[in-house]
C-alpha cells in the first residue's frame, strides 16, 4: 500500500486509518491523489480483513481543496479510464467521482477524523464518511459559490444527505464557514474534541464497532441505510428485509445469540 499523496496503516483488528499525506501543499487534492483515495477505498472494501475506514490528514489539515498547479499539470498525462469525451477532455473527472461514490457506496464503515480545516472537496470527502468527528480548531468551508461554481462530484448530494435541504442550501448560498461547534450545532458533525485526542477517540469509536458489531452485520446495515436514502419506503423495505435474511442466516447471528445467553463477549468470524 505504498502512494504517494497518502499514507495508510491497518491493524490487526481491522482499523484502517489513511491520512491525507500532503502537507507542503495543504492536503490539497489532486487528480493523482484522489486516484489512491478511489483505489484505496475500493481496495479496503474487497479485503476481508479490513473493518472500518478512519480517514484524517496529516498535521494540522485535514483537506483545503483543490490544488489547481498540480490538477492543471497532471491532468495533461493522466489516462482516463473510460473513453467518453468528456472524460477524454477532462481525465481526472472519472477518478473525483470514484472516490465519491466509492465512499458512499463502500460497505464498510467510514469515520472521518476532521482534524483541522477542511474545504471544498475536503467538507466533500468528510461528509462521504458515515460518522465525522471534529477537532476544537477545524472549520469547514463549503465556499463553492464564492467562487463562482457549484458543489460537484457529488459533493452536493452527499451534503445534502447528511444535513437536509434547509441546512444544505444555507450553507451553500452563502458559501461560508462553520466552526466545528456549529457543524456540531448542525449535525455535520457529531462529536468536537481536542486535536490530540481526536485521532484516539475515533479509533476507540472504530474498535467498538469492530467489537460490537458482526462484520457482516456492519456492512449490511450500512448497504441498507445507503439504500433506503435514495428508495421509496415500500422498496427501502423490501432491500432490507433481503439483508436481514442474510444476518440471520450468518453464523455470527448464531455467535451473537450464544454470547449473549452466556454472558460473554461474541467472537466473530465474519460469516
Amino acid at each position: 500500500m505504498d502512494y504517494e499523496y497518502l499514507r495508510v496503516e491497518q491493524t490487526d483488528d481491522g482499523v484502517v486509518t489513511v491520512w491525507i499525506d500532503d502537507p507542503d501543499n495543504n492536503n490539497a487534492v489532486n487528480f493523482v491523489m484522489n486516484r489512491e483515495l478511489a483505489d484505496e477505498i475500493e481496495r479496503i472494501d474487497g479485503d476481508d480483513s479490513a473493518r472500518v475506514l478512519v480517514l484524517t490528514g496529516t498535521g494540522r489539515i485535514f483537506c483545503s481543496g483543490g490544488n489547481i498547479g498540480q490538477m492543471t499539470a497532471q491532468g495533461r498525462s493522466l489516462e482516463p479510464d473510460e473513453k467518453t469525451l468528456p472524460e477524454r477532455l477532462y481525465p481526472a473527472r472519472s477518478d473525483i467521482r470514484r472516490v465519491t461514490v466509492a465512499l458512499r457506496r463502500m460497505s464498510k464503515p467510514a469515520i472521518a477524523a476532521v482534524n483541522g480545516p477542511a474545504v471544498g472537496s475536503g467538507v466533500g470527502l468528510a461528509a462521504g464518511c458515515d460518522v465525522r468527528l471534529a477537532a476544537r480548531e477545524a472549520r469547514l468551508g463549503w465556499v463553492f459559490t464564492r467562487r463562482g461554481i457549484l458543489p460537484d462530484d457529488g459533493c452536493l448530494k452527499l451534503v445534502l444527505d447528511g444535513l437536509g435541504y434547509a441546512r444544505t442550501f444555507e450553507w451553500g448560498v452563502r458559501g461560508g464557514r462553520l466552526e466545528a461547534e456549529e457543524a456540531l450545532s448542525w449535525g455535520f458533525v457529531s462529536e468536537v474534541v481536542e486535536r490530540d485526542e481526536l485521532l484516539p477517540r475515533a479509533h476507540a469509536l472504530a474498535r467498538e464497532i469492530v467489537d460490537s458489531v458482526p462484520p457482516l452485520t456492519a456492512r449490511l446495515f450500512k448497504l441498507a441505510l445507503v439504500d433506503a436514502l435514495d428508495r421509496p419506503l415500500e422498496e427501502a423495505i423490501r432491500f432490507t428485509e433481503r439483508a436481514q435474511q442474510l444476518a440471520r442466516e450468518s453464523e455470527d447471528h448464531t455467535e451473537a445469540l450464544r454470547a449473549y445467553a452466556e454472558r460473554r463477549p461474541p467472537t466473530w468470524t465474519g460469516r
